[in-house]
C-alpha cells in the first residue's frame, strides 16, 4: 500500500462495480474510507478486500434517499476518522421501460436514488468540507447525460441532472476551495449492467460493445476508478465543474 498524508474519503454504492474498484483504489494510496451501500454483504467483501491490504474502511448500510440517515452516516465519519476530505457520490439504480408503460413509482425511484440520494450526500459532506476550506466530489454522471437512451428516460433524466446538479455546486463551492466533477462512464462491465437478460444475451451484447465502440472493448471498473482517483486528488486542482468520459469513445464533444 502506498502511504501519503491521510485523508478521508466516503464512497456510496461501495458494495460492487464502479463504487468497490474507486474504494479499493483510493484505500491503496492511503486513504481511510467509509463505505455505504444497501448491501450489507457486498459491503462486507469490499471491506474485507481493503483491511486485506492493510486498508482502513468503515461501512454502513444506508440509503441515500434518508436524508436523515445521510446526515448521520457523515457524522459519524467525522467523529471516528477525523474528517471528510473527499466524496464519491456513486449509489445509483437501473431500470428499462417504454415511456408510456413506465410506472411513476419506477420513475421517482430512480430520480430520488440518483438525484435527491445525490444532493443529499452533497449538502451533507459539503457542510463538513466548507468549514475546512478543501474537498473535492466526484458525482457519477453517464454518456447518457449528454446522448438521451431509448427505453430509459428515468436513467437518463437522472444522469442528465446530475450533470447539471455537478455545474452549479462547482460554480457555487468554487470560492471554499472545493471542487466538483462527475465521471461519464460508457458501458463498464459490473454487475448492475450484467443483471439484464441472460448469460448469452450477455455474451452478444459484449460482442456488440466490443464491435461497436472505437477502442473495441468493453470497460472495467478500473477504468473509471483510475478518473476518479485522479479527480479526488491534487493532480486535478485546476479541474473544476467538469464531465470527463471513460467511454471507450463511444460519446465524443
Amino acid at each position: 500500500m502506498v502511504v501519503q498524508d491521510s485523508k478521508v474519503s466516503i464512497v456510496t454504492g461501495a458494495a460492487s462495480g464502479l463504487g468497490r474498484a474507486a474504494a479499493i483504489r483510493l484505500a491503496k494510496r492511503g486513504d481511510k474510507v467509509a463505505l455505504c451501500d444497501l448491501s450489507a454483504g457486498g459491503l462486507e467483501e469490499t471491506c474485507s478486500v481493503i483491511r486485506a491490504d492493510g486498508g482502513e474502511a468503515l461501512i454502513a448500510v444506508i440509503d441515500v434517499r434518508d436524508r436523515i440517515a445521510v446526515e448521520n452516516w457523515c457524522t459519524d465519519v467525522t467523529r471516528k476518522l477525523g474528517g471528510i476530505d473527499y466524496a464519491f457520490s456513486n449509489a445509483g439504480v437501473t431500470s428499462r421501460g417504454a415511456v408510456c408503460d413506465m410506472a411513476i413509482d419506477e420513475w421517482r425511484r430512480l430520480i430520488e436514488t440518483h438525484v435527491t440520494g445525490t444532493f443529499h450526500v452533497c449538502q451533507a459532506v459539503l457542510a463538513h468540507m466548507v468549514k475546512n476550506k478543501s474537498g473535492a466530489i466526484v458525482i457519477t454522471s453517464s454518456d447518457y447525460a449528454v446522448i438521451g437512451m431509448r427505453f430509459a428516460s428515468n436513467y437518463a433524466s437522472a444522469k442528465t441532472a446530475l450533470y447539471s446538479l455537478t455545474k452549479s455546486l462547482a460554480v457555487e463551492f468554487a470560492p471554499h476551495k472545493i471542487r466538483i466533477n462527475a465521471v461519464g462512464p460508457g458501458p463498464i462491465d459490473t454487475p448492475l449492467l450484467r443483471s439484464r437478460g441472460t448469460a448469452d444475451e450477455w455474451l452478444s451484447r459484449v460482442r456488440d460493445y466490443e464491435a461497436r465502440l472505437p477502442m473495441q472493448r468493453l470497460g472495467q471498473p478500473e477504468d473509471v476508478a483510475s478518473v476518479v482517483d485522479f479527480l479526488l486528488s491534487d493532480k486535478s486542482s485546476y479541474i473544476t465543474g467538469q464531465l470527463l468520459q471513460p467511454n471507450g469513445g463511444q460519446v465524443m464533444w
